[in-house]
């Protein structure tokens, strides 16, 4: 993914090894690795030959190295074909293409900022019995029916 220079904050060398924290409001993009967290407002890109180890924190993440941690996305997370994620994540968006590899749990508020698709244990139970239920009632009046 080419960048133009003045759009890009800090850029992490392939030959660079940084621990600690990096914080910008601008984009990140981190060739080398990092022990550590990284933060910023906008884009962070983990190019293929980067290894994170800490958690990454940015408006838009678009991985195709290796993180080893949490990731939270605000707007959107990308995990390309060589890329590989061991750690949560929290987006918004998620997009992983064939070939990645993500070990975790993700987690992606609907638009209301609530959590999708999160159902609590005795929400669960209650619905898987009145399904139950209602799949009873079916069979008895097909019995009915068939007599």
């Amino acid at each position: 993914m080419a960048m133009k220079q003045q759009d890009v904050g800090t850029i992490v060398g392939s030959s660079v090894h940084l621990t600690g924290i990096i914080k910008d409001t601008s984009d990140i993009v981190i060739y080398g690795s990092v022990e550590g967290e990284i933060h910023s407002e906008q884009k962070i890109i983990i190019e293929e030959s980067a290894f994170i180890k800490g958690p990454v924190n940015g408006g838009e993440v678009v991985i195709s190295g290796t993180v080893v941690g949490t990731i939270t996305a605000k707007n959107r997370l990308e995990l390309n074909q060589n890329g590989t994620i061991k750690g949560n994540i929290d987006t918004a968006e998620l997009l992983i293409h064939a070939g990645a590899t993500f070990i975790g749990k993700s987690n992606m508020p609907d638009k209301k900022g609530t959590e999708k698709g999160i159902v609590h244990e005795g929400e669960f139970a209650a619905e898987v019995e009145e399904a139950s239920e209602e799949k009873d009632e079916e069979k008895e009046e097909k019995e009915k029916d068939a007599s």
